[in-house]
């Protein structure tokens, strides 16, 4: 698919040299992400959203390190080997715990970053087509410098994109999920 994106794109810019109007647009998402907002938007969200897995994960560190700490406590002095295993026991599976909720944690962010930028490319999109048309282009690629290689000034839409949603309300949510402390719990 990405092949065949590239290959209209240079298709398009060929037709544009040879003195026909360009049908090839491209606009830069990252560029429209930080002069509207959104970036802050979205960086903010994710930053909060990490804050509160941080404070989850270290609720549950702390859980976990009573349970370790209450287990050494029931311990007989000097300890017995059996109560030593029990301890060592306790103390692998506390780590396993902690370290999958880390991982989820990390799952958690991710998606959610995926999630906010599905959600602004859903919603610029109505507007990079509505400029697009009214350009005579019909075919908008996002300039994310991997897959566009050359782009000419001419078929760089971003700016109007940018005018056309200057009054517009786009906004981005985080789903609410529990912690992974939260999920532990229930």
């Amino acid at each position: 698919m990405r092949k065949k994106l590239i290959l209209l794109a240079l298709i398009g810019l060929f037709l544009s040299g040879c003195g026909q109007s360009p049908s090839v647009a491209v606009l830069d998402m990252e560029r429209l992400a930080k002069e509207t907002g959104l970036e802050k938007i979205s960086s903010d969200l994710l930053d909060k959203t990490r804050e509160e897995l941080q404070a989850g994960l270290q609720a549950q560190q702390e859980e976990l390190k009573a349970q370790v700490t209450a287990q050494q406590e029931k311990m007989s002095d000097p300890p017995t080997q059996e109560e030593m295993q029990q301890l060592a026991e306790l103390s692998a599976i506390a780590g396993r715990q902690l370290q999958q909720a880390q991982q989820k944690a990390n799952i958690t962010l991710q998606q959610l970053g995926r999630n906010l930028a599905r959600q602004f490319r859903a919603q610029i999109q109505p507007h990079a087509r509505r400029v697009a048309i009214l350009r005579g282009m019909s075919l908008v690629l996002q300039d994310d410098r991997n897959t566009v290689f050359v782009a000419l000034p001419e078929i760089d839409i971003t700016d109007a994109v940018i005018t056309e949603i200057k009054g517009v309300t786009i906004e981005l949510k985080a789903e609410k999920k529990d912690t992974p402390a939260q999920e532990e719990s229930k």
